[in-house]
């Protein structure tokens, strides 16, 4: 099966670059007096689930949080500590208990999925079967000509490394493969920021730490905005300029790599990065 990126449908996922000015023309003003942070912005973020019997669930907790343009920060923690709910909250993806959600110190929170210039990738790629690799880069690409569409899929294979791959059905793709497209395909359309959710989760780990340094050096070089959700330690230090640990719907620690593993700051997250803690020294 042959699916041409020219035909790629006009529905689009997510919007890149130009979605940006229907973010800022839709958005409230700037966030407090002083110069608008660049880049994103949380505020007191805080989502809540209704659990069975009306029960209510806080999955994230007053969180506090920005992201500077071209920076990359991880966030680690258990399952069910809130960082994929988080991640989902600043896509638009869940509905927000309370905080706000800003990009350049502009309010996002009432503003569509599709309007946020936002890019996503999941765990497993959800990519198109019925479209071949050229068709799955190319999907949010709406609006371009053909032959700027055509060149653009053509770039980003090369960027992640599968040049000359758009004809293939993506059915025949290996693991790592069908990730490399997706990631392809999230950045196609140049979004402001790319939310990455256990992208390499699904992979082996001899698989993982190759694909999460080609990940380091691919956003960097496209100056990609991003925050990315991992449970792995060492996945998070390889991508991410600051590395958070979240537990129980709160961020307890945000910093560089390096710092974050030289002083934790609690026995909480100590324990959780596997580092010595007073109470294990004291035995």
């Amino acid at each position: 099966m042959t699916d041409d990126v020219d035909d790629a449908d006009d529905a689009d996922m997510t919007d890149g670059a130009d979605g940006a000015d229907g973010v800022a023309d839709g958005a409230s003003g700037a966030l407090g007096d002083g110069p608008a942070p660049k880049g994103l912005s949380l505020r007191g973020l805080r989502v809540v689930y209704r659990a069975a019997g009306g029960a209510s669930v806080t999955a994230v907790d007053g969180v506090d949080l920005d992201v500077a343009r071209g920076r990359t920060v991880a966030l680690l923690g258990a399952s069910g500590c809130g960082k994929s709910s988080l991640l989902r909250a600043v896509a638009g993806l869940e509905d927000l208990a309370g905080g706000t959600i800003a990009w350049d110190g502009r309010d996002v929170v009432r503003v569509p999925v599709h309007k946020r210039g936002f890019g996503l990738m999941f765990q497993d790629g959800q990519l198109f079967p019925f479209r071949d690799v050229a068709g799955n880069v190319g999907y949010g690409l709406t609006g371009m000509p053909r032959s700027e569409r055509r060149a653009r899929v053509e770039e980003m294979l090369e960027l992640v490394g599968l040049p000359g791959y758009g004809p293939r059905e993506v059915t025949s793709l290996s693991g790592g493969q069908a990730q490399r497209v997706a990631l392809a395909r999230s950045l196609a359309p140049g979004p402001r920021l790319l939310l990455l959710d256990e992208p390499l989760s699904a992979l082996d780990r001899a698989l993982r730490e190759q694909l999460v340094v080609d990940l380091r050096e691919i956003l960097a070089r496209q100056g990609t905005t991003a925050l990315y959700v991992t449970h792995d330690h060492g996945e998070a230090r390889a991508v991410a300029d600051l590395v958070g640990v979240m537990e129980a719907g709160r961020l307890l620690r945000l910093d560089a790599p390096e710092a974050l593993w030289a002083d934790p700051g609690s026995e909480t997250v100590a324990r959780f990065l596997g580092l010595p803690t007073a109470s294990r020294r004291d035995r």
